[in-house]
């Protein structure tokens, strides 16, 4: 009979069938015995018989033991257990078996730093959890007996999109309706659903250098001819002329450029834009950073000056409120909106219908607005405290790119190390910081070391203290 260890995390259930499992390829649970009933085992156990249920369906889908009726579950003979059936796979197999259970559990006992400064993760006590699990629930139950079991708009939930078009509309200044606006999982997923509306062999695509690295990728894949615009600094008028030639694809991220931290210029928007609709060509517009935006002027978004349609602009709720909801969007010029209904229209939603529910609630009930408030206020006092302790504990022996609408900052120590040793000497000490080296598809500049210190996901109270660990790290 398996035992329980009840202050460990793992699930009973899970205990139960690690437990049973192990003795069975121990030889403990010889073949042909049969495990005791659900109900004498909850019993002995003192759990539920759920709870027994689901460890006997796990062993039951492996192969480890079989149902039989009026006689419960019996251990399976010799070869005929899943485990077994591997000695007649070929070698190449069973080695990719041995591979992939050796990664699972590398990466399962790999410890969690003292101090991750990521950039792309929430605080959690930002996180409105009560609202939040208020509404999941209201929607499911109100709603969801029959709209759970459907396959939902393929564009996107209807009153999702409209609520993602009034809060544009306020405080984007974008002029566009819900009949816009697209509804996928992540901003990867939006680049590869508006690069399908183009022609790869006539595309000719315009990358940020250095800049999203997923989003080159996205387009290479689909065959495009990808070209790099230098943004170090923003080229002027007649450089980006000559850069721009034969181009019909722009991908831009104006608010914050990801990840230099420059803000693009109003000039360089205006000239962007207006070069767009001089030439048919379009402008993806990531507004990467846009909500973070605080004490400072804002600058039109691209769309805000677009009166042709060739700016096409995309969001994601995963930095601006959880990566766990997976929710992005995108707001399409009419034409290519008609274009993808001709082309895309048929395909399964990509957003579970709860998602996008529970979100246009959110959005409805006012949650959003109050939200992203907090979120600035958070945001804005992380960023102080972050750079007050850098000065501190660091000062003159490092340099900082600072922005002021994004969720990280550059460091580069003036010593001359480079990305791989500031990382390594940091986790070394239990911190964690981010290479950017990923992020250039050409040479990489001499002059650029710098790692991505973030304060997105770390709370507030531990930012001095971290970077304090990382100050020892390097050596100050």
């Amino acid at each position: 009979m398996p035992s329980l260890d009840r202050n460990s995390s793992v699930p009973y259930y899970q205990q139960v069938y690690e437990q049973i499992s192990e003795g069975i390829e121990s030889g403990v649970y010889p073949a042909g015995k049969r495990l005791p009933s659900i109900r004498e085992c909850a019993r002995e156990l003192g759990v539920s018989n759920t709870t027994i249920e689901l460890a006997y369906q796990r062993l039951v889908e492996e192969g480890y033991v079989e149902p039989k009726r009026g006689s419960g579950f019996t251990i399976c003979k010799i070869g005929s257990s899943s485990i077994n059936k591997l000695a007649g796979y070929s070698e190449e197999y069973r080695q990719g078996r041995e591979k992939l259970e050796a990664l699972d559990q590398e990466l399962s006992q790999q410890s969690k730093p003292l101090f991750d400064f990521a950039y792309d993760s929430v605080d959690a006590s930002t996180f409105p959890l009560n609202a939040w699990a208020r509404i999941c629930r209201d929607v499911f139950f109100s709603e969801g007996a029959q709209a759970a079991c459907l396959y939902n708009d393929r564009q996107g939930l209807k009153d999702l999109r409209v609520q993602i078009s009034r809060y544009l509309r306020g405080e984007y200044g974008i002029d566009c309706t819900s009949e816009q606006v697209l509804v996928m999982p992540t901003t990867k997923d939006l680049v590869t659903e508006i690069t399908m509306l183009f022609d790869p062999e006539e595309t000719v695509v315009a990358m940020e250098e250095p800049g999203y690295d997923e989003v080159g990728k996205r387009m290479r894949e689909r065959g495009s001819d990808v070209r790099l615009m230098p943004v170090t600094p923003y080229p002027s008028l007649e450089e980006a002329e000559k850069l721009l030639q034969g181009v019909s694809l722009v991908f831009a991220t104006p608010a914050c450029q990801f990840p230099t931290n420059h803000v693009m210029p109003i000039e360089t928007r205006r000239s962007l834009v207006a070069w767009a609709s001089e030439h048919g060509a379009y402008v993806i517009d990531d507004e990467y950073g846009w909500e973070f935006q605080s004490g400072v002027a804002r600058v039109p978004s691209l769309a805000a000056l677009d009166e042709v349609g060739r700016v096409i602009t995309i969001g994601t709720f995963s930095n601006s409120f959880t990566p766990a909801v997976s929710l992005s969007y995108a707001v399409l010029p009419p034409q290519l909106m008609l274009r993808w209904q001709e082309t895309r229209r048929d395909a399964h939603p990509q957003v579970a219908w709860q998602t996008q529910a529970a979100m246009a609630r959110f959005m409805a009930e006012g949650h959003w607005r109050t939200h992203i408030r907090k979120l600035r206020t958070s945001v804005l006092n992380k960023r102080e405290r972050l750079l007050k302790a850098i000065h501190e504990r660091m000062g003159a022996e490092v340099e900082v790119v600072e922005g002021t609408s994004s969720l990280f900052v550059l460091v580069k120590t003036r010593d001359g190390r480079d990305e791989s040793e500031l990382i390594e000497a940091a986790a070394n000490a239990g911190v964690k910081v981010y290479p950017t080296s990923r992020y250039w598809s050409g040479a990489i500049p001499a002059e650029w070391r710098y790692v991505l210190v973030g304060y997105a996901g770390i709370p507030a109270d531990k930012i001095d203290e971290g970077i304090k660990a990382l100050a020892e790290a390097w050596g100050f």
